[in-house]
């Protein structure tokens, strides 16, 4: 009678389990019909309070999600955004569900702040940013530079960062920074821009921003730019937008205060999605800069034309985007003997794919090639202008004599295109006496540049 009462009891159980389950499953599919409602009506605390109580009894993707949706809308990023990224992060996750998650999450990092880093791995065949020709003839001379381009490896590290100030979620301040890591520590490059950002009307759509860039070379400071500007979206529909920026300041040198200008800019760019599957992009800048001596004033252009396309099936994304550009020098360059006009070319392409992914970071592969054009010195114009600086001449060769030996080494190392901390370091001097020299080279050369005094120095023969 025992073991017929266990069978029964077991028969029973088996019986019942199924229907069970249905049961259980039943009552959870009503709960998140009614949390859905909830939402669609408003009633958020009661949407999150059943999605809450769903997600202790199932780990759907589904019910993290529109939890997370519901606090996105209550206004609790920090959680909201957890649970974005845990599902974003599963491997098994559909990259359209990801696709869907990306705007949340920009929104939320709009409102909170956020401090993204990057890793590319950088081969650059020219990283002096070298012309690309090895030697130019100045009259009879030709001057060929001391490093041709050498191609190396590196690690180039960036960061982006936002923070809204305290109290407001769309003033705040705003990083963007690189540091280029070559072997020997001569080459690395640090380029940042920083600043402050305040929205100046209601609807957020023109912005004010003041800040400062700055940037090295081989660890010594090279420039820094502080400047004020003015953006704007100036028209959106749901497939294009259309945006413009203002921007102007005061460029300075490290070293080449001949170089220290006043500058403008003017840019606009265009967005419009062809298709679900392509886009495309235009930027235009309009620049000036004065600069303290007319030959490195400039105006220029540039433009800069961008298409996206993506193949569903393979899941394979391509961006491809040209920039072309010039600049026009308003006087003749002591050194040159002409007015440059410079022009230049660049080309990338960058292939990604939907499923290239290292946690929560895409994954692409980025080509690019550059080039700079310079207007080429003509020999003739060169011995012309030689001649008729000779002409002059004997005053000045007579104040050439007495440069002392050390204003004939310093002259020397300008000649050779060092800045004045390298010929601080390579003399042993301070970066004052190497002014102080460069000021008495000028000042019996007759000139009141740097590349004015290594020109009347080739004129003269004393390189």
């Amino acid at each position: 009678m025992r073991r017929l009462v266990i069978a029964l009891l077991l028969a029973a159980a088996a019986t019942a389990g199924p229907a069970l389950a249905q049961s259980t499953d039943d009552a959870m599919q009503r709960a998140f019909v009614e949390a859905m409602q909830q939402l669609r009506a408003g009633n958020f605390e009661r949407a999150e309070g059943v999605l809450r109580d769903l997600l202790k009894r199932t780990g759907s993707p589904r019910v993290k999600l529109e939890l997370a949706r519901v606090l996105y809308l209550e206004g609790k990023d920090a959680e909201a955004k957890a649970l974005f990224k845990e599902v974003s992060m599963q491997s098994d996750t559909p990259w359209r569900v990801r696709d869907n998650i990306a705007p949340f999450v920009r929104s939320i990092e709009e409102r909170s702040g956020y401090l993204k880093l990057g890793v590319t791995i950088v081969s650059d065949s020219n990283p002096r940013n070298l012309a690309p020709q090895e030697e130019f003839t100045i009259g009879n001379l030709r001057v060929t530079p001391t490093e041709a381009p050498k191609k190396m490896n590196g690690l180039r590290y960036s960061v982006q960062g936002w923070r809204p100030f305290h109290g407001s979620s769309r003033a705040g301040g705003y990083l963007s920074a690189s540091y280029a890591d070559y072997p020997g520590h001569q080459l690395d490059r640090i380029t940042a821009d920083l600043g402050v950002l305040k929205p100046l009307s209601s609807s957020g759509r023109v912005r004010g921003k003041a800040g400062v860039e700055f940037g090295t070379f081989g660890g010594k400071r090279l420039y820094h730019f502080p400047y004020l500007a003015l953006d704007s979206i100036l028209k959106q529909t749901q497939s294009a937008r259309l945006t413009g920026e203002v921007k102007l300041g005061k460029v300075k040198f490290a070293d080449f205060g001949y170089l220290d200008a006043n500058y403008l800019s003017v840019s606009a760019s265009v967005a419009k999605a062809v298709s679900t599957t392509a886009s495309m992009s235009l930027a235009a800048t309009l620049e000036h800069s004065q600069a303290r001596e007319d030959p490195y004033s400039y105006v220029g252009w540039q433009l800069g034309p961008s298409v996206d396309l993506f193949w569903p099936s393979s899941l394979y994304l391509v961006r491809a985007r040209a920039s072309l550009g010039g600049r026009r020098y308003k006087a003749v360059d002591p050194l040159f003997g002409e007015r440059r006009s410079d022009s230049t070319q660049r080309l990338e392409l960058t292939l990604g794919n939907k499923q290239w992914r290292w946690r929560d970071s895409r994954i692409s592969l980025v080509a690019s090639s550059s080039a700079t054009v310079r207007t080429s010195v003509s020999t003739a114009t060169a011995s012309s202008t030689c001649r008729s600086q000779l002409n002059r001449g004997e005053d000045i060769m007579d104040k050439a004599n007495y440069l002392t030996a050390r204003e004939v080494d310093v002259l020397r190392l300008l000649a050779r295109g060092h800045t004045y901390s390298r010929i601080g370091d390579e003399l042993g001097v301070s970066l004052h006496t190497v002014a102080s020299h460069a000021k008495n080279i000028y000042r019996k050369l007759g000139v009141r540049s740097a590349r004015a005094a290594v020109w009347r120095a080739l004129e003269l023969g004393l390189t």
